[in-house]
């Protein structure tokens, strides 16, 4: 952050300076508020260009911590109210038109909202109309509120109506909610006239991206207040997107020859009303896999296809089972732009990997997304505004966190829906399958963290990346853990057997671990990994999401967080959601070897068996445990085109 704000360089801060503790005091005192406090001692007032100068600085706090994995997470709840101390002092001497001044493709409405919310004001912005499902009938309308919610009326056609779904979203910045975003889905269908009153006055509706603007008398650009409903209509026209300029040259012509291919009536008929399932490229044996087996055995008139690449370990195995493999290639693209449904449980199949600025008006399918595992920290920022039609949740404390009010998600009933996850239909009937002498695996399963191999090792030799990673206090815990003797006893005693699970970043640094002879090493690749959780009597973990899966089957999990105060605090960019691993964790926590092993032993020399308090815990977090998950996402995906009746 240069020292002479009022220079006017609005470049990007690195990451370094967000990693650094006066970024967020120190640096607001010398750089912004002593500034406009010596301008206000000279002049009576912060002149508009030191305003617009700092501002054009100020924003990249919260326009990078909106982001995926934000190296801003460094800031800690003890440190956040110094650090919204100084953005409120700052905030003092900001006028609102200079806020409106920022260029918006700096710094957008919601961080312009979030600067302003320091001034305390009590208002709402104008609303925007900035979704439309033309097959449900609805159309989406937000705001953003300062201070208390107001009093809402919707009137179509001339009827006070109700949201089919609503909520208010937190907009939240270093640990505290500044402000309220409203999301309301309205049931418009074939309504003519669209009006919202707030407060009792008439706010004018904006098509598109919301806008920004503050004080009185002013309107946002944009506007199309006297026929909102078909201007909506025509923005978002039924498909991800309209079609835009094609590329020049050899590009536009494969784009072109693209689309002509996936207009052939023989194409059509082929993948007519198709529905696409995938996982990931390399590796299958998840949700989508599972849904795709379900649907095949019960729903045989479903023309579904299932998305893999030939080099996966998956590939024998599911092509000698019969299911319908695509690999990556033009047949692949074909029946992506003819589909009707994409399933996966991964997000960048939304667009079906197609660019949507060419292909947007063709991309007519309906996406679900049912996750690889459940939503224990706040995603909220890598989901983003994602565009599911369906998203499937996993137990009733991760759907609340999704869709309630005061939750950093977008997303409403209308997607998100607590369905459970397909593949937990065949981990009951694995688990049923297994004899309790099968249950003989005590496994070890780590999660990764960001930033293990820096930059200097990641670009070095082999040796180098090894050496690097050996030396981080990720290997060192992990490798002294399985070279422990009183676990190796204690496994030997139990007839247990110790099995360590490495993460897929892992698999190429194992011989870090120096596994002893004792530890069986398995890696996704070699490994079916639900007869694998149904044979373990345990999990040692850290902070992975599988804890889940073992709670599902109401077994314990030992958590080792020996860096749990880093975890969170900036080295591995996570931030904390609502599962709180002292009040809901399904096991003990250990942050020291020693401790984990006694913790271990005790649960030996006690049966083998969950205490109440744990047994209560994944009671709680997942209540239902019946075979029908699958029926449950078919079925919504089934409805997802089925029209919303209006609601009075």
């Amino acid at each position: 952050m240069p020292t002479s704000p009022a220079a006017g360089v609005t470049t990007e801060p690195s990451p370094d300076f967000w990693r650094d503790p006066a970024t967020y005091d120190g640096t607001l005192q010398r750089d912004f508020i002593a500034p406009l406090e010596e301008a206000v001692q000279l002049l009576g007032r912060a002149p508009y260009s030191l305003q617009l100068a700092l501002l054009q600085q100020l924003h990249w706090y919260f326009t990078v911590d909106l982001r995926e994995r934000a190296p801003t997470v460094a800031l800690t709840p003890a440190q956040a109210p110094a650090f919204h101390d100084r953005i409120r002092q700052i905030m003092r001497h900001i006028d609102a038109e200079t806020l409106e001044a920022l260029d918006p493709q700096q710094a957008s409405p919601e961080v312009r909202h979030a600067l302003l919310s320091y001034q305390d004001p009590v208002l709402h912005s104008s609303a925007t109309l900035d979704a439309y499902d033309h097959d449900q009938g609805l159309v989406r309308l937000s705001y953003y509120v300062h201070g208390g919610p107001p009093a809402e009326t919707f009137m179509i056609d001339e009827v006070a109506v109700a949201p089919a779904y609503a909520k208010y979203r937190a907009c939240r910045y270093y640990h505290r909610m500044l402000l309220r975003q409203r999301i309301a889905w309205l049931p418009v269908a074939s309504a003519r006239t669209l009006k919202v009153l707030l407060d009792g006055a008439l706010v004018p509706l904006a098509v598109g991206p919301q806008p920004f603007a503050v004080g009185s008398g002013r309107e946002p650009m944009g506007l199309t207040a006297d026929e909102p409903l078909p201007a909506a209509r025509a923005a978002y026209p039924p498909g991800k997107g309209g079609r835009q300029a094609l590329p020049r040259g050899w590009a536009g012509w494969k784009v072109r020859l693209l689309r002509g291919l996936a207009r052939l009536p023989i194409v059509q008929r082929k993948f007519a009303k198709a529905w696409v399932f995938a996982d990931r490229d390399e590796d299958a044996d998840d949700n989508a896999e599972h849904l795709y087996r379900w649907v095949k055995k019960h729903h045989p008139e479903i023309n579904a296809w299932f998305m893999l690449n030939r080099s996966s370990s998956d590939w024998n195995r599911l092509a000698a089972e019969g299911f319908r493999l695509v690999p990556p290639g033009l047949k692949r693209k074909l029946l992506i732009l003819n589909c009707e449904h994409v399933i996966s449980s991964h997000v960048d199949y939304e667009f079906g990997r197609l660019e949507r600025a060419w292909y947007g008006d063709l991309m007519k399918w309906r996406f679900t997304f049912v996750p690889h595992g459940i939503s224990k920290d706040d995603v909220s920022h890598w989901l983003g505004s994602r565009a599911f039609d369906l998203f499937v949740t996993t137990s009733p404390a991760e759907h609340e966190s999704i869709v309630g009010n005061d939750t950093p998600y977008n997303y409403t009933e209308r997607e998100a829906r607590y369905l459970g996850l397909p593949r937990r239909d065949r981990l009951l009937e694995l688990t049923a399958q297994t004899p309790i002498s099968g249950v003989n695996v005590l496994l070890i399963m780590p999660t990764w963290r960001a930033g293990l191999v820096d930059d200097r090792a990641i670009s070095g030799s082999v040796k180098d990346r090894m050496a690097a990673f050996a030396s981080s206090d990720y290997a060192k815990h992990w490798r002294a853990l399985l070279h422990n003797r009183d676990l190796r006893n204690l496994a030997q005693q139990n007839g247990m057997n110790l099995m360590f699970m490495a993460h897929p970043n892992v698999a190429s640094y194992i011989e870090a671990f120096e596994p002893p002879a004792h530890v069986k090493i398995l890696t996704k690749a070699d490994t079916s990994f639900m007869p694998l959780l149904c044979r373990s009597v345990a999990l040692i973990t850290d902070y992975t999401s599988v804890a889940f899966e073992m709670a599902f089957l109401r077994r314990m999990v030992f958590y080792y967080q020996f860096d749990r105060k880093h975890f969170y605090g900036g080295d591995h960019n996570w931030r904390p959601g609502y599962f709180d691993y002292d009040r809901d964790g399904f096991g003990p926590i250990a942050l020291d070897e020693n401790e984990l092993v006694g913790h271990i032993q005790s649960f030996f020399s006690n049966g083998i068996k969950p205490t109440r308090e744990y047994l209560e815990r994944m009671e709680r977090a997942m209540p239902n445990r019946d075979p029908r998950a699958c029926q449950r996402v078919f079925e919504n995906i089934r409805a997802i085109r089925a029209p919303i009746p209006g609601r009075s």
